[in-house]
């Protein structure tokens, strides 16, 4: 009898470089895991708790940081003027749920297209050609995708799952990870690095990673094992 893949919520924002090295790590492990364990990607931007667009320099001092944790993760400095960077994250959280619409397989290829776009490539993930350019790239059905875009049918959603993070959840951070039993997982094996609140170009302190390497991936197997066990228990 088939059996449907157990559902593991990710909490995150697409402009997060903590989320962008967990999303590469998750890749990692996707095959291993495939048709067993499903990400469902939750909107969590920060942009809706912190009531302003994600701060370029913030970015450039994390970033470097959080990358030497994953040599092969792609990835190169912002490239473009500074006003071509994303003034929202809003449109790229609705281009993900529209894909959901699809399936999970193609949310979670599209959620990783969109942070490859923006952390690798420079790219303005806030504007429509640029999504519809992503989506045609991950294969998605092109007009369906853009008449869901373009009608705006997951705006509300996003607004939602931000709403249930942040406000019913009480989300620590992004990434955060949701099992079936409730059990919320923030710790996901990368260095704590605190900025100066007043000057986010200013890296205060720096606490290393609990993992490197291979064994940082352990931490999903782990996650995923619970999330198992939780699931034959309750069956």
């Amino acid at each position: 009898m088939m059996t449907e893949p157990i559902p593991i919520a990710m909490y995150a924002d697409l402009a997060c470089p903590y989320a962008y090295v967990c999303a590469y790590r998750l890749r990692k492990l996707r095959d291993a895991y495939h048709g067993t364990i499903a990400i469902e990607h939750k909107s969590l931007p920060l942009e809706y708790v912190n009531r302003e667009p994600t701060p370029k320099a913030l970015l450039e001092r994390e970033l470097p940081l959080l990358v030497r944790e994953e040599p092969g993760i792609p990835y190169q400095p912002w490239q473009r003027e500074d006003g071509e960077w994303p003034v929202t994250m809003w449109p790229a959280f609705e281009a993900v749920k529209c894909a959901e619409r699809q399936s999970l397989a193609l949310a979670d290829d599209l959620d990783w297209a969109i942070r490859v776009a923006f952390f690798a490539e420079s790219r303005c993930i806030a504007l429509r050609h640029v999504l519809l350019e992503l989506a045609q790239q991950v294969g998605l059905d092109e007009q369906r995708f853009a008449d869901d875009f373009d009608r705006g049918v997951t705006k509300y959603q996003v607004l939602q799952e931000a709403q249930e993070g942040w406000e019913r959840l009480h989300i620590e951070g992004s990434p955060t990870f949701v099992l079936p039993s409730g059990k919320h997982i923030s710790n996901v094996g990368l260095p704590e690095i605190t900025v100066d609140a007043h000057h986010p170009d200013r890296v205060m302190a720096i606490t290393p990673a609990t993992c490197q390497g291979q064994a940082c991936l352990e931490i999903f197997r782990q996650m995923f094992a619970e999330a198992q066990q939780t699931e034959s228990t309750q069956a």
